[in-house]
């Protein structure tokens, strides 16, 4: 773990004669940055307890895992005001142990940042949401028909990922039987198929929820779930996604801050270990463009996107 938000101490030097403002919004959120992909079934709030005072009484936190810029978002209820939250992160000792692991089994480690510690809540009452307020990102592929313009084929590489090229991911001839070039191609091929390459499982063709080892038949696009499509890990190693247009860059979508000189990409070492332990073949897409890993992430994720385009 890199970095946290809210960070390790703060507010903690607020006393009772502080201002009321002193302190961590009581409607805050609790994130989580990693230097490591989370191995997903350990991205639950049952890796994590947060609590005041008693810790039998620890707070419900709502996880989503943010598989791009490898940060977990735990909602949180209101708390309570003026008071000193501890925060643990719990670290797997055996195989059957709760807590935070990498893709490939790894158990979290303690760094710079400690993996218990805590802060203090202001005293004033947070201020009603406001409905005008603009979200911190906006999805661009509110529609299965913008998802396939961007990853079709166009002459701009900014705008266009190319995956649907003449010989690539369209037509009958399609690489490994996936198509991105129509809706009915992409959700009779990839929504909930299991990628060829990922197929080590005592069964062909049935895509495994929650397998003993990650990435053992592992859905192309698992719809709700980004974190258990297999596209993203093909997309996540392409370095052009991060620095390309459209791309990631060193910008962030969350509060928890990128630590000093870091950024989404992962580090080469991390790419590789994603290579030798379930991604197999190049990184996608395989052209001079780059594709919208948040964008592609939000869509996923939307189940209330239709997967269909009436363009077809």
């Amino acid at each position: 773990m890199v970095a946290t938000h809210p960070s390790p101490g703060a507010g903690t030097e607020c006393g009772l004669n502080s201002p009321d403002d002193c302190g961590v919004p009581r409607d805050t959120t609790l994130e989580l940055r990693f230097d490591r992909y989370l191995l997903p079934v350990t991205a639950v709030r049952q890796s994590i307890t947060v609590y005041s005072g008693n810790e039998e009484l620890s707070l419900f936190a709502q996880p989503e895992y943010d598989l791009v810029e490898r940060v977990l978002v735990f909602k949180l209820p209101t708390l309570e005001p003026g008071a000193r939250y501890t925060v643990e992160l719990l670290v797997p000792k055996t195989e059957v142990d709760l807590g935070f692991r990498a893709f490939d089994q790894a158990p979290l480690e303690e760094a710079d940042i400690p993996l218990s510690f805590d802060f203090r809540t202001q005293k004033l009452e947070p201020p009603p949401p406001d409905p005008n307020a603009p979200p911190p990102y906006i999805p661009p592929y509110n529609t299965t028909c913008k998802l396939l313009d961007a990853l079709y084929y166009g002459d701009d590489p900014k705008k266009y990922a190319g995956c649907a090229t003449v010989g690539c991911h369209s037509g009958t001839t399609a690489r490994m039987g996936l198509r991105f070039d129509t809706a009915t191609g992409l959700v009779q091929t990839a929504l909930g198929r299991v990628a060829h390459q990922t197929e080590s499982g005592a069964k062909t063709g049935v895509p495994l929820e929650h397998p003993p080892r990650l990435g053992v038949n592992m859905p192309i696009i698992d719809r709700g779930r980004p974190e258990n499509s297999y596209l993203m890990y093909k997309l996540l190693r392409n370095p052009r996604n991060f620095s390309g247009e459209p791309g990631v860059g060193c910008t962030t979508i969350h509060k928890v801050p990128l630590p000093a000189g870091v950024c989404p990409e992962p580090s080469a070492a991390e790419s590789a270990r994603l290579h030798d332990y379930f991604v197999r073949g190049l990184p996608m897409p395989y052209n001079e463009s780059s594709a919208d890993l948040r964008g592609i992430q939000a869509w996923i994720r939307d189940t209330t996107i239709a997967a269909e385009c009436a363009t077809e």
